[in-house]
């Protein structure tokens, strides 16, 4: 490995070390300023210093080599490169990466982008949170960018390049749960009637959405085999999303896990139905239905699933028409609380709705699991009662 020395001035010297290349491929060049004694005194002398310029040089090299002093002058920017790469090697999801590549271009390379690493500090990032508040962003915009560069940091932190996690000392603005808003039984069948007049196959998928719970790009996913109409139960493997320029691709589950639920007698009528709507199209077009096709498709031999994105605005447009004021993914939170309010037990209705953990869904439909458990002090009290009718007078027991 060897470095170039340049003269900026007499006896100013611009010490380099090219230290290998960034992930997009540009090349890492480490400088530093080298001023002469001479200079420091004010005494323009060319070629003053150039020994001791030579000596630095070397030890910049030994550095670079070493790998200090890349770690010294690597910037945030340049973290974000290689942070991205290293989420793309472990597999992460398209539409995940899509997203961490948004709010890193949009907002933290533009902001942070040339600060070194171990000159950053939580002053610099409550700095950033407070323009985005003030610019009108909401609590948890900015909570989605703390948590992208706090998990870069803990990334850097893991490949010695910085000593800690400053992004640990940071204070994003708080968030606080607001209470999930389920629409109600009847709501859910007036949505269902409208998107029955226009498009009978997504009124079925909405159905199978209030029914099951599942996520919108796993119900896009479905595909014939997945339906197991002898044990009466659902597998869900697989979640379509959306490419750029308007395609489409499959990808495991949110939480990579396959899960298989139980169906009930309204929703294997629902698929059945809808199996024969798609038989009877095909053979009047004299077509084969794929095998291995999707439950919900536009094509007579389901070749190709909806677009999420479709889904949700076909749902969003059926409410309005309703007169009902809720969206696609409501449809998971009213099975979620419909599921506990008929007493399902939280572990079941968590891995009905394909949540990584109970907490999960403890924490996010804990006024449906506190609503139950007054139920439950009622029942329990009701028991009680009956064993002591003469005391329950007001008095005592």
């Amino acid at each position: 490995m060897q470095g170039t020395k340049t003269e900026l001035r007499p006896g100013v010297w611009r010490l380099r070390v090219y230290a290998g290349r960034r992930p997009n491929g540009t090349p890492i060049q480490v400088s530093t300023t080298f001023i002469s004694p001479d200079a420091a005194k004010g005494i323009a002398r060319p070629g003053a210093g150039k020994r001791l310029a030579d000596r630095e040089l070397a030890k910049l090299v030994t550095k670079v080599a070493a790998g200090d002093a890349v770690a010294t002058s690597t910037t945030v920017s340049v973290l974000l490169d290689r942070w991205l790469a290293h989420c793309d090697s472990l597999g992460r999801s398209p539409t995940t990466m899509r997203k961490y590549r948004q709010i890193a271009e949009a907002i933290v390379r533009p902001e942070l982008g040339k600060i070194r690493l171990r000159k950053l500090t939580a002053a610099d990032l409550d700095r950033l949170y407070s323009k985005l508040t003030v610019k009108g962003n909401k609590p948890a915009t900015v909570r989605r960018v703390h948590a992208l560069i706090g998990a870069a940091l803990h990334q850097a932190q893991r490949w010695d390049l910085v000593e800690r996690n400053v992004a640990l000392r940071a204070s994003p603005p708080p968030v606080y749960p607001a209470q999930v808003g389920a629409p109600t039984p009847a709501q859910v069948l007036a949505i269902v009637e409208k998107a029955e007049e226009r498009e009978p196959a997504l009124a079925s998928l909405v159905l199978l959405a209030a029914v099951t719970g599942a996520r919108r790009g796993e119900l896009c996913a479905l595909r014939w085999p997945d339906v197991d109409w002898q044990a009466r139960t659902l597998v869900i493997a697989h979640s379509v999303y959306e490419t750029q320029g308007g395609g489409w691709a499959e990808k495991a589950t949110k939480t990579h896990q396959v899960r298989r639920i139980g169906l009930d007698d309204f929703a294997l009528a629902v698929l059945r139905r809808h199996r024969a709507a798609v038989d009877a199209l095909a053979g009047e077009l004299r077509l084969d239905v794929n095998e291995d096709g999707f439950v919900f498709s536009r094509s007579p031999v389901c070749a190709e699933p909806y677009l999420p994105s479709l889904v949700t605005k076909f749902t969003s447009r059926m409410a309005k028409l309703a007169g009902v004021d809720t969206h696609l993914h409501a449809l998971r939170h009213f099975s979620a609380t419909q599921a506990i309010a008929a007493g399902g037990d939280v572990i079941t209705v968590s891995k009905r709705l394909g949540h990584a953990d109970p907490s999960v869904t403890l924490r996010v439909y804990s006024h449906a699991v506190e609503q139950r458990d007054r139920e439950v002090a009622a029942a329990l009290g009701n028991a009680l009662s009956s064993a002591f009718p003469s005391q329950l007078d007001g008095t005592r027991l």
